[in-house]
């Protein structure tokens, strides 16, 4: 069975989804703007009345993956923070132009360690996404969120199914955006995607 990643923006939706079924929550702030940190208190409430992985966004702001250095700063202290809230893992992704920004990405998931990483859809805006794979394997990455390219995770099902094949079991590819409750299954068929990410998905 794959593993359902339900994407949640505060408490009432995560104890909500938790009692669907979800498998493991992404937690954020602002999802109308992609998804940014959540406030401290959301974070400690959510981990101390759910039972399963929580996944921290972190992301100071909307908009661009690229970003200044005083904007880093608040991304190292957010980890920080929840590293010592305790939750499982961190939702990251930096760029430069259309590349991996690989110095960023690597400051922030040595930050991290050792909670678990997932790559947020940043991904989607790179050029070469079989060379940013490999980049995020040799990072030490264990997990990359990706809509395929497209406007939609269905949309863009042909391309990652083709990353899921090329990563194999080095990295998970997981899909993400426009997954439902209804579609999930056709999606996790499709691709052979071992985990899958979204808003409605149970």
């Amino acid at each position: 069975m794959p593993l359902w990643e339900a994407c949640v923006d505060n408490y009432t939706q995560a104890i909500a989804k938790e009692k669907l079924g979800a498998d493991r929550l992404e937690l954020c702030t602002n999802l109308a703007q992609g998804g940014t940190t959540p406030s401290f208190g959301t974070i400690k409430t959510v981990l101390r009345d759910t039972s399963i992985p929580v996944m921290v966004m972190i992301r100071p702001r909307g908009g661009n993956f690229h970003f200044s250095h005083e904007e880093v700063d608040i991304m190292l202290e957010d980890i920080e923070v929840v590293k010592k809230l305790g939750a499982n893992g961190i939702v990251l992704g930096a760029l430069k132009g259309k590349e991996i920004d690989l110095a960023l990405t690597k400051i922030l998931s040595d930050k991290a360690k050792p909670l678990e990483i997932t790559f947020h859809m940043a991904f989607d805006e790179v050029k070469d996404k079989f060379k940013a794979i490999d980049q995020l394997i040799e990072l030490g990455i264990q997990r990359i969120l990706t809509r395929g390219g497209a406007s939609d995770a269905l949309a863009g099902k042909n391309l990652i199914k083709e990353l899921v094949d090329y990563a194999g079991e080095r990295i998970v590819i997981m899909p993400g955006k426009g997954i439902t409750k209804n579609n999930r299954d056709h999606i996790a068929r499709f691709t052979r995607a071992r985990e899958l990410h979204g808003t409605r998905i149970v």
